[in-house]
């Protein structure tokens, strides 16, 4: 079970990463988008922070994208 839950932590970073840089926003641009600092945004993009159920569907509304991005390879 430890391997898919660290497997799905990166896919879910690296989608997160790949819609900030496909809205062209910056780290702290994205913060402020989503209400978060940029810290956070880098503790996420970074592995260093497991966003929530809640950020993703905040993410996902947001964005108008199914939730089912963030766990797409």
């Amino acid at each position: 079970m430890q391997n898919y839950e660290v497997m799905y932590h990166k896919i879910i970073s690296d989608n997160i990463k790949k819609l900030r840089k496909s809205h062209k926003y910056s780290q702290e641009n994205f913060a402020e988008k989503i209400g978060c600092s940029r810290e956070f945004v880098s503790r996420m993009e970074n592995l260093h922070e497991k966003p929530s159920l809640k950020m993703l569907l905040k993410l996902s509304f947001i964005f108008k994208i199914n939730p089912e991005y963030f766990f797409k390879n």
